[in-house]
C-alpha cells in the first residue's frame, strides 16, 4: 500500500480517528479527575478550618465565662460545649 492510499483509505482513517478519541477521552477524564480532586481538597479544607474557627471561638468564649465565674451548666448552655471540656479548659487556664 502506497503512502496517497494509507493517507487516504476510509477505513484506515476511521480506525486511526477511533484510537486518537480514545486517547483524548483518557487525557480528559485524568485532567476532570484532578480537578475534581483539587476542588473537593480545597472545599474539605475550607470546612475544615471554618469548624476549627468555630470550636476555637466557642473555647475562647468560654474561658471569658470562666473568668467571669459563671456556672459551668450556664457555659454549657451558651457555648454549646461538654462539661469535659469546659473543666479542661478551667485547669488550663
Amino acid at each position: 500500500m502506497d503512502i496517497m492510499t494509507y493517507i487516504f483509505d476510509e477505513e484506515n482513517n476511521k480506525r486511526l480517528f477511533g484510537l486518537e478519541q480514545r486517547r483524548l477521552g483518557k487525557i480528559e477524564g485524568k485532567l476532570e479527575g484532578k480537578i475534581e480532586g483539587k476542588l473537593e481538597g480545597k472545599i474539605e479544607g475550607k470546612l475544615e478550618g471554618k469548624i476549627e474557627g468555630k470550636l476555637e471561638e466557642k473555647k475562647r468564649i468560654a474561658i471569658e465565662l470562666l473568668n467571669m465565674n459563671m456556672d459551668i451548666p450556664q457555659i454549657e448552655q451558651i457555648t454549646g460545649l461538654s462539661k469535659a471540656e469546659i473543666l479542661k479548659l478551667k485547669e488550663l487556664s
